[in-house]
């Protein structure tokens, strides 16, 4: 097992795309995908988490719906809420969890795989 905060896990998850895309020698895309499933359920307590802060501090019109500003890029946070929303957003960022370690190496992912350093980044936890 291997202790990661949940910031890692969506890190991992924002990276699937890339990873499923890429050709691996069989070990690797093994071991990547055993990895995949043992987020799953981290990554949709993120996501269940993330939407009770969302409901909890965003800004509601009078229909009730939340208020995106004006690009609709951004939720827009109860002013007199934001910096308990930011704590409750870095606490659940922060949470440590513990995932199955699959003992991902360099060699796993074979001679052609090429990524950027982010990408890499996303797989250090899972490194040996």
């Amino acid at each position: 097992m291997v202790k990661i905060t949940m910031n890692q896990v969506m890190d991992f998850r924002n990276n699937i795309g890339f990873f499923s895309s890429v050709n691996l020698p069989l070990k690797g895309a093994y071991k990547l995908n055993k990895i995949r499933k043992s987020l799953e359920k981290e990554s949709d307590f993120y996501n269940e988490k993330f939407q009770e802060i969302v409901e909890k501090y965003s800004r509601k019109d009078e229909n009730g719906e939340i208020v995106f500003n004006e690009d609709g890029s951004q939720i827009m946070i109860q002013e007199d809420l934001i910096d308990e929303c930011d704590k409750a957003l870095t606490d659940l960022q922060n949470l440590e969890v513990e995932v199955d370690n699959c003992n991902l190496t360099i060699e796993d992912l074979g001679e052609d795989f090429e990524c950027t350093p982010d990408q890499l980044g996303a797989l250090m936890p899972f490194m040996e």
